[in-house]
């Protein structure tokens, strides 16, 4: 999803310099402003007797709501997916044993480890 995303974003900043360079005038130019008409226009009365005011259709708001509710579910489903993704998993009977062993053979061999460096500190202070 998100490789998709930062394509479609390059491939609109590619397209725009193309709109850009689409001009005909330079773009450091000075501008042609559009010649402007003086002719008086007489205004123009209109009775309109329906309440449509221009606002959206029943469909566009129908279409509009529905979008934010996909938006919101997808949202929360991305927020699960992560959250299972990343959950602490819980240990079996099998592995509370493995990790119990593991721990006592960590300990074991540590314990042996000083040991063997408490002797070797001792024989350094015989043969001073």
């Amino acid at each position: 999803m998100l490789r998709r995303v930062s394509l479609l974003l390059c491939l609109l900043a590619l397209a725009a310099p193309s709109a850009a360079l689409a001009q005909s005038d330079s773009p450091f130019g000075p501008l042609q402003l559009p010649p402007v008409d003086t002719t008086p226009v007489a205004p123009v009365q209109t009775t309109s007797s329906s309440s449509d005011e221009g606002g959206l259709k029943s469909w566009q708001e129908v279409l509009i709501i529905l979008a934010g509710g996909i938006l919101i579910v997808g949202i929360g489903w991305a927020i699960v997916a992560d959250a299972r993704h990343n959950a602490p998993v819980q240990e079996t009977e099998g592995q509370s044993e493995a990790a119990t062993r593991r721990e006592a053979e960590h300990k074991r061999r540590k314990a042996q480890a000083r040991a063997a460096g408490k002797r070797q500190k001792a024989a350094r202070r015989r043969n001073r």
